[in-house]
């Protein structure tokens, strides 16, 4: 696990920006509830799930989860550019990084929705 690309990038985020890594968990839970329709997301749902899990909601975008290659874009941005619209790469591979990560207490717990979802 440690030598692959999904590995390296979660690990790179996490020393590197860790105020993402709760970024990275809404957006978990929101590709497992878009697999069923094509594996697509709004960026806006995933900060949807952010403030509720954690009560912080605003990020600049989830392009510092794509730089990163935990997500990429699908096609191009809607609503006047105001929407975006992502897939994750690898949604079990980075929920496995991740549950090893907090195996290990290098980051926190996931919120109660994703515990109980993954």
């Amino acid at each position: 696990m440690e030598d692959s690309p999904t590995f390296r990038a979660v690990m790179r985020l996490a020393s590197e920006r860790p105020e993402w890594v709760p970024v990275l968990q809404a957006a978990c839970v929101c590709a497992e509830r878009a697999e069923q329709f094509d594996g697509e997301f709004a960026g806006a749902w995933v900060l949807s799930e952010l403030k509720q899990a954690t009560g912080e909601g605003w990020r600049p975008g989830l392009r510092t989860l794509a730089t990163y290659g935990l997500l990429e874009k699908s096609g191009e941005s809607v609503r006047g550019g105001r929407r975006a619209y992502y897939r994750m790469t690898d949604r079990l591979g980075v929920e496995s990084v991740l549950a090893e990560l907090q195996r290990r207490k290098i980051i926190g717990q996931p919120t109660a929705r994703q515990g109980a979802s993954g």
